[in-house]
């Protein structure tokens, strides 16, 4: 897939426009939306999230995924946001990249999360997209084209089909000769957008207690990095340029501000590691992280531990892993949950499934909003053939987290393994549903029906979620 494309279609990023004082900073978020309503907006965002969903592009990592939820709710809450339903995602590349898509879907790359030093530096990127979000500023961009907005959309739809498919040249050719084309050219926000993101976005990171000078200081650290050249910059500067007047006035805001010291989180040290360990193969990890422990070139000894025990668990080195990670629990010095679910996934992989069942329990008392700790206990019971304990916990689960596609794909994986046919093709349909593949969903529902079983009930209530999928569009779950 082409990134550089994705960007350019989908990026509501930060961009070029300089700051200037708080005092010429309008809000633009009550101006008219006429081009473009918030319902056009959020089904731009489901259309493109299915498209890169399918492209594989997204990470389905469920700490990674969890981390970014948390971490974009806490900023949320900060902002005082309350009518967009964000959904946080990351995508596995390692280029320097996020973006906004209209309706409150923000995509962070792999990439950007590993050169993040600090948690608010990853914070203050999420903080400006959210602004642009909150603000309606797509909506307003749209709006002053003067174009009509479904003209458009339809364009930028193919040419995400494009690249998804990994024809970007093809996609470019769609965007040439379309509309679209001419709003990529002007995708640069205005002036005013971006001081207005740039405003909220550091207000919202002092009430989320998190560190203000952390944004120009990390576009300070990439514009450094890119000195040698626009093939060397980071993509985030490629297609978002910041410029020095932008960094300076960023940090002239902090003027008089008394220095305080932020500290970063366990789970954005192991959330980093676990980013860097995705986008290297399993060898290159390997050597870089006994390259750099031998050298001690490391911000944090256990994490970075963790990082080399996930190495050697992908290149089927469970025992080397499992020392690994006693190391880290040692330098640590207490639990953590990244610790326990890599713990129960080694055993997994040493065929231990009854050890690792006990391992993800008892870590899933001590953790309870560990999403990833409820997956691995599932995962356990299956493995240690307990399928109606695994149902149930799954169908428990599903209950506390109706959205989540990932506990509907457990439950048809189990129904098939008991052989209930028209169970599995229920809960699949349930799995796509919340993924927003409603096709696939409906074909599910209809194979149910022809599995040639099932109670008159059971058949039913399929046949009530078949009119319900085909007369209803479905929001995207969150």
């Amino acid at each position: 897939m082409s990134r550089r494309l994705l960007a350019l279609i989908l990026a509501a990023s930060l961009v070029s426009a300089p700051l200037q004082a708080d005092v010429l900073l309008p809000n633009l978020g009550e101006s008219s939306q006429e081009g473009l309503s918030s319902l056009q907006e959020r089904q731009i965002g489901e259309s493109a999230m299915r498209e890169l969903r399918r492209s594989g592009a997204m990470s389905e990592d469920p700490e990674l995924v969890a981390y970014l939820r948390q971490l974009g709710g806490r900023l949320l809450d900060a902002s005082g946001e309350t009518e967009t339903n964000f959904v946080f995602f990351p995508m596995l590349d390692r280029s320097i990249n996020a973006f906004a898509i209209p309706g409150g879907l923000v995509g962070v790359h792999t990439g950007l999360i590993v050169l993040a030093q600090h948690e608010s530096e990853l914070a203050s990127v999420l903080s400006h997209e959210i602004a642009h979000v909150t603000q309606h500023h797509f909506a307003r961009l749209l709006e002053g084209q003067k174009m009509a907005p479904w003209v458009t959309l339809a364009a930028l739809g193919l040419a995400i089909v494009a690249a998804s498919a990994g024809k970007g040249d093809v996609a470019m050719a769609g965007l040439m000769g379309s509309q679209a084309y001419m709003i990529q050219r002007q995708l640069d926000y205005t002036y005013m957008f971006e001081q207005e993101a740039d405003r909220l976005g550091m207000q919202t990171l002092q009430k989320a207690g998190f560190d203000q000078a952390a944004m120009p200081t990390f576009f300070d650290r990439m514009q450094k990095n890119s000195r040698l050249g626009e093939g060397n910059a980071p993509e985030f500067l490629r297609t978002h340029p910041v410029t020095y007047k932008r960094i300076s006035d960023a940090q002239a805001r902090l003027k008089d501000k008394p220095y305080q010291q932020f500290k970063d989180s366990l789970d954005f040290l192991f959330v980093r590691e676990k980013a860097r360990f995705l986008q290297m193969d399993e060898q290159d990890a390997l050597n870089y992280y006994r390259k750099t422990l031998s050298e001690k070139k490391y911000a944090h000894l256990p994490s970075h531990l963790y990082g080399l025990a996930l190495a050697q668990l992908a290149a089927f080195d469970a025992e080397g892993a499992w020392a690994s990670l006693q190391k880290s629990k040692q330098a640590l010095g207490k639990a953590h949950s990244s610790l326990e679910y890599l713990a129960g996934s080694i055993r997994l992989a040493q065929k231990r499934p009854s050890d690792a069942l006990q391992i993800f329990k008892e870590a899933s008392k001590r953790f309870p909003a560990s999403r990833a700790l409820v997956y691995g206990e599932i995962d356990a019971l299956i493995a240690n053939q307990q399928l109606g304990d695994a149902l149930a916990s799954a169908q428990y689960a599903s209950e506390l987290y109706p959205s989540d596609a990932y506990l509907w794909q457990r439950i048809s994986k189990i129904q098939n393994a008991r052989g209930d046919a028209v169970r599995h093709h229920q809960a699949q349909a349930e799995y796509y549903t919340r993924l927003g593949e409603y096709t696939a969903a409906i074909e599910q529902l209809q194979q149910a029906q022809n599995a040639g079983a099932g109670d008159f009930y059971l058949l039913s209530a399929i046949e009530a979620r078949l009119k319900e999928l085909k007369q209803a569009q479905i929001p995207l779950a969150k």
